[in-house]
């Protein structure tokens, strides 16, 4: 699964694209958004960078506040509601952990309205630490898309990066092949 930059510049605006060189060269330490549309007018953006961004990410007010309070409020009437982790490289080990259960933990709150709204993780590319020793495995993908999220690659420009294919390998093999449209 694919997921172009394009899309998110139509999905939660043009002031996105401020952040879009962060994705381009991931770098040593993690950058994230987090970009959440309650409504069609709605748009939230929370940004992190340095070490395990998405973990801080999860700290946020959008994250534990302003989500739940619009999830208790959704219906199915409701427009959808779009949340996306966009990180420069997929999370390491103990980030997929806390990703799986922060969104388990939206799941157990409420079922309906987040099986019915969207959930989003793109990563530019796959991770591995400086050692070579630590890195997403095959079973924190399945463990992320087990918990409810759209695992996708990140592509900025006109190809995948070489660690954005292969992650997009791992992600074929756990959630299928495509590209990711928001709207």
């Amino acid at each position: 699964m694919i997921l172009h930059w394009r899309q998110l510049v139509l999905h939660f605006g043009p002031e996105i694209d401020a952040y879009r060189h962060h994705f381009e060269v991931a770098g040593r330490a993690t950058f994230g958004l987090l970009c959440c549309r309650f409504t069609p007018d709605d748009d939230r953006l929370d940004q992190s960078a340095g070490d395990h961004a998405e973990a801080r990410l999860l700290q946020s007010v959008n994250w534990r506040t302003q989500l739940p309070q619009a999830l208790a409020a959704w219906t199915p009437y409701n427009s959808p509601i779009v949340v996306a982790m966009v990180i420069n490289r997929s999370p390491c080990q103990n980030c997929a952990e806390l990703l799986i259960a922060a969104l388990s933990d939206l799941s157990r709150r409420f079922p309906a309205a987040v099986e019915a709204n969207r959930f989003i993780l793109a990563s530019r590319g796959a991770y591995e630490d400086a050692a070579m020793r630590v890195a997403t495995r095959q079973v924190d993908l399945v463990g992320l898309r087990d918990a409810g999220w759209e695992l996708c690659v990140l592509q900025t420009g006109g190809e995948l990066s070489a660690r954005g294919d292969i992650l997009r390998e791992g992600i074929e093999r756990v959630a299928g092949r495509g590209y990711v449209r928001l709207g």
